[in-house]
């Protein structure tokens, strides 16, 4: 039997190979989970609150950029977490992320548009948590030449 078979190929050790497929799979999760409306409830709740609020917001729907912002917040905190050595570190940038995912929505209703943080807070958590997976159990890059 040759040695191949017992090694890991060095492109699943590559960061940007992970993040696209993690990103891919926590978007598709995330778009599954927009698409059959299990979300509607608390963004129903989130606007009600803020029209209480007095927030001039249009509730015609999520605006435009959504799927954009939802795209870059994917596989963009999977490619970040992927570079930064250490669990603690990416468990904070982690939720330094989330905590700004989530108030950028009521700095969105101030500009009167509803932006719904649901579907964008499931994905950024779901690719987070696959990314520090991976790099839990295999050694990227940055942490190999931090050694």
């Amino acid at each position: 039997m040759p040695e191949e078979f017992g090694r890991s190929s060095p492109a699943h050790h590559h960061p940007l190979t992970v993040a696209v497929v993690v990103g891919s799979f926590a978007m598709a999760v995330g778009l599954v989970v927009r698409i059959s409306g299990i979300s509607l409830l608390i963004e129903r709740q989130i606007l009600s609150a803020y029209m209480e609020l007095g927030f001039p917001v249009n509730a015609v729907g999520q605006p435009w950029w959504a799927v954009l912002v939802l795209l870059a917040l994917t596989y963009g905190i999977a490619l970040v977490l992927l570079e930064v050595p250490g669990f603690l570190r990416r468990l904070l940038l982690f939720l330094s992320c989330l905590v700004l995912v989530v108030s950028a929505s009521p700095v969105v209703a101030l500009w009167g548009l509803f932006w719904s943080p649901v579907v964008a807070v499931f994905c950024l958590s779901w690719s987070a948590a696959c990314a520090v997976l991976w790099a839990r159990y295999h050694p990227m890059p940055c942490e190999i030449e931090g050694a």
